[in-house]
């Protein structure tokens, strides 16, 4: 079974970790990515399938492309779940 998922060629793999890591190191960038994606990347040099990939914060979607994303799981959507809001879960008081 082949992949749907279009493989980044080295160029392309450089831009998204630039884009992770400074989202690792940046967090009002890494809060702007996480809640309007289209406004963190509006002025990036991504291709449209690069901002795809990015918006959703998918792990298992970027190492599907080959992005090693072992430095960037704290912010990553594990398996394409989002974080809890609130609504989701109740804190233990």
């Amino acid at each position: 079974m082949t992949s749907s998922v279009p493989q980044l060629d080295d160029d392309a793999k450089l831009r998204v970790e630039a884009v992770l890591s400074r989202a690792a190191e940046d967090i009002e960038f890494r809060e702007l990515l996480l809640a309007d994606p289209e406004a963190a990347l509006k002025d990036s040099d991504l291709t449209d399938d690069e901002r795809t990939a990015l918006s959703t914060m998918r792990r298992v979607a970027l190492e599907e492309w080959g992005v090693d994303v072992r430095r960037f799981r704290a912010f990553l959507m594990d398996n394409g779940n989002k974080f809890w809001t609130g609504e989701d879960v109740e804190p233990a008081v």
